[in-house]
């Protein structure tokens, strides 16, 4: 079953309801209070008052196989990767060393799993949060993908972000 067209909750639901972990600032939080921006992600905040927050999620194994099964994901990049290889790229290399693998086979090689966690970082985020404001307050707004780790349990992705009720010249406005 595909996860095309689905985004946030509805794709959450998917997932065993949204299993994973989110902790910010070391504690846990659900789902619904986390956002990601699109709009100027990995930029500076700007404005008085910025409460900063650090966040730590895992995303379950079972999306990000699905998400990288979906055209726009991995097969795209083996297509690019086919037409214009770049050896000097890693992710490159080892998807062409890996014989253009399918996701499934992708995930089964440790390394080649973390480049593909690192390359697709942002768009699994923002695909498992959606890209509007947290629906549950206090809300955090994620704005980095600092550490990407690949692991058995799932896709760890830690960063920085702010405080959903702080304004900013950058966003919400």
């Amino acid at each position: 079953m595909s996860i095309a067209g689905l985004f946030g909750r509805e794709l959450r639901a998917r997932f065993a309801g949204g299993e994973g972990s989110a902790l910010v600032n070391g504690e846990r939080v659900a789902w619904e209070a986390l956002s990601v921006r699109s709009l100027n992600f990995g930029q500076h905040w700007r404005g008085a008052g910025v409460e900063s927050c650090h966040y730590e999620l895992e995303l379950p194994v079972p999306f990000f196989l699905e998400f990288l099964a979906e055209p726009d994901a991995l097969p795209d990049l083996l297509r690019d990767t086919k037409q214009h290889p770049d050896l000097t790229d890693p992710l490159g290399q080892a998807l062409i060393a890996a014989g253009f693998p399918t996701a499934p086979q992708a995930l089964q090689e440790p390394a080649l799993a973390q480049l593909l966690a690192e390359f697709f970082a942002y768009d699994v985020l923002a695909r498992w949060l959606g890209d509007a404001g947290p629906e549950r307050q206090p809300g955090f707004v994620l704005n980095s993908c600092d550490v990407v780790l690949a692991g058995a349990s799932g896709i760890r992705i830690d960063g920085t972000g702010r405080r959903s009720d702080s304004s900013t010249a950058y966003q919400d406005r």
